[in-house]
């Protein structure tokens, strides 16, 4: 047997122990995960350096019951919460105000306050720390239910477009220099239509004034909570390297498409010059759909 024969057969076996399908790979994609990427594929845009994208419907023309009354009620049961602690309001505070100055969010005009063409959504949310880092979050219901849907039921979820972690890991192994680098809110950097922002109304105290009535925000950008997501998000981060193919070394688009786990990067190179190109490659190639200052990348020596 030949050198060429037998590598051919230990490349074939690693594939059936350890698939990776490309999202592409038509055969292999229900109906509805073909119709979220042609959806996504006749949507996506890019506006003030980020990828647009419109949210997945189930149905075109969909309409949702009118639910603010569900988020009324929850915003008043935090409410107790915040009169007993005063930490826990400071970071929810903080957490609202930090998503509206980046521009994640946006007080809703007041021109369009009573839109009722069924058109309108409203997203309970609530509180959490992060077990081991302690770090706050609020997170966005897209699962609560009205009147027997709710936002989650009614988009697509789509493809899994996520690298497995095996195969991420195990490519991250393979030379002795690594490089790391993290999209930081990779959802957040993948904007929505102003169309579609009315089914991401939430409501909030301004300026998080608690004595204050309760008015009505909407995020701008696909959300943690949210089914349609992750893969709305990993759409973004392939169309980054589709979009710059011919623009950048072809390890930088490699990378990208081959090395991400998530919003978390992990690849090895044989030495420092590569790994230093890389970063820099990473970090202007990816401006196109993340802002560059939230990408960052670090290298150093692999081990074991």
């Amino acid at each position: 047997i030949s050198v060429t024969k037998l590598d051919e057969l230990l490349k074939e076996q690693y594939n059936n122990n350890f698939p990776e399908q490309a999202y592409d790979e038509k055969s292999e994609l229900s109906f509805e995960d073909q119709r979220f990427l042609e959806i996504v594929n006749n949507s996506v845009v890019k506006r003030d350096g980020h990828y647009q994208i419109c949210l997945p419907f189930r149905k075109l023309d969909i309409t949702l019951p009118d639910n603010k009354k569900i988020a009324e009620q929850r915003a008043l049961s935090i409410l107790k919460r915040f009169r007993k602690d005063e930490a826990f309001l400071s970071d929810y505070r903080d957490f609202v105000g930090h998503i509206l100055k980046k521009g994640h969010a946006e007080k809703v005009p007041e021109e369009e306050l009573d839109r009722n063409d069924g058109r309108v959504w409203y997203i309970p949310h609530h509180g959490v720390y992060h077990k081991t880092k302690k770090k706050f979050r609020a997170v966005f219901d897209c699962a609560a239910s009205f009147q027997g849907t709710s936002l989650n039921s009614e988009l697509l979820q789509g493809p899994d477009l996520t690298n497995t972690l095996l195969g991420v890991i195990l490519r991250f192994r393979q030379e002795p220099i690594a490089v790391m680098a993290d999209i930081e809110g990779m959802f957040h950097q993948v904007k929505v239509p102003k169309e579609f922002l009315d089914f991401l109304r939430f409501l909030w105290w301004p300026n998080g004034d608690i004595s204050q009535p309760l008015e009505e925000f909407r995020m701008t950008v696909h959300l943690f909570g949210a089914v349609s997501s992750p893969s709305c998000a990993n759409f973004a981060l392939r169309k980054t390297a589709d979009d710059n193919e011919g623009k950048v070394d072809p390890e930088v688009l490699s990378t990208i498409r081959n090395n991400f786990y998530v919003d978390d990067c992990l690849k090895s190179v044989s030495d420092e010059k590569q790994a230093i190109m890389l970063v820099h490659g990473i970090g202007s190639c990816s401006s196109c759909s993340y802002s560059r200052q939230n990408v960052e990348g670090r290298t150093g020596a692999c081990s074991g």
